[in-house]
């Protein structure tokens, strides 16, 4: 009589972390997966107990607000608002950090503004690329793309800006280019980098509630009373001498600034030459505009 022998069963025992240390299966910077039954970087560990958790919507909220104080907060007592002429557009040169077009309901921000509150966010720029450029005796124009990382070299944002020699402030300065726009090409290079780097950082800090993310107003109207001077057309009466008769943007800086002193203080009759004032006012200011801060607005 032979006795059926039982089938043979092995049973595989799981290890706990203190038994797992134990053995010598765990090693400096990792900890023990008891579910897995294997040893798993602590970063990994850390990483995956986190994607488990449920969401704390609570604890994001308080979070958010506490940024976003913390930025309201910053922009109030560290950026400096701009300066403005009468016809309340920015002053060139004295743009400083950002500034607000007539009737357009957000901030534009410039690139010294930019940098500051990169440096709040620690954010660097990695890259910025021209990932297109066209050159031509009658047109040059460039897109760029910048991007930026954190203090851990992690990508945290990008933005990509265009800009060309069709846009009035470049049609205005032709005489600089002597007629042949791709002298203007590390002009336009430039100015396209600008602008996708202030881009970037307002995507990168989620600032569109606040700044305005896109170069070019959507009014055009607005754009377009910003860009052309409210003198255009207008002409010197003949009693001006040896500039009766002439546009006022055909007249020079030096004397546009001597015939608005004169008005302010020497012209017998004040309102009669106040809309001469007024015109070389707005042209002497459009002027500084393109000079100075140009290349900080976004058109």
């Amino acid at each position: 009589m032979t006795v059926a022998q039982k089938p043979h069963t092995e049973v595989a025992r799981r290890l706990t972390a203190d038994e797992a240390w134990e053995k010598g299966l765990v090693r400096m910077g990792e900890e023990w997966d008891e579910e897995l039954q294997r040893a798993v970087p602590f970063a990994q560990a850390h990483l995956e107990r986190r994607m488990a958790e449920p969401e704390d919507v609570a604890r994001n909220l308080a979070v958010w607000q506490k940024n976003r104080d913390a930025l309201l907060s910053f922009i109030r007592d560290k950026l400096t608002e701009s300066e403005y002429g009468d016809k309340g557009y920015p002053v060139g040169g004295k743009m400083h950090d950002f500034y607000k077009l007539p009737s357009y309901d957000k901030r534009a921000l410039t690139k010294q503004g930019a940098e500051k509150l990169a440096q709040l966010f620690n954010l660097r720029r990695a890259t910025t690329e021209t990932v297109e450029r066209v050159a031509t005796k009658e047109c040059a124009l460039a897109v760029c793309r910048v991007t930026l990382v954190d203090q851990y070299r992690r990508p945290a944002g990008s933005g990509e800006a265009a800009c060309s020699t069709a846009e009035t402030s470049f049609q205005r300065a032709e005489k600089k280019y002597g007629g042949d726009y791709r002298a203007a090409l590390n002009d336009v290079i430039a100015r396209a980098g600008k602008r996708a780097f202030v881009q970037a950082v307002i995507y990168a800090i989620a600032g569109d509630e606040i700044f305005e993310a896109s170069e070019v107003p959507d009014d055009e109207d607005v754009q377009k009373e910003a860009v052309a001077p409210p003198a255009a057309g207008v002409r010197f009466p003949a009693k001006f001498g040896k500039v009766g008769g002439k546009l006022v943007s055909e007249v020079s800086d030096t004397e546009l600034t001597k015939i608005a002193e004169w008005c302010r203080t020497k012209a017998k009759n004040p309102k009669a030459v106040q809309p001469i004032l007024d015109a070389v006012t707005d042209e002497l200011e459009h002027r500084r505009l393109e000079n100075d801060g140009g290349e900080d607005l976004p058109f």
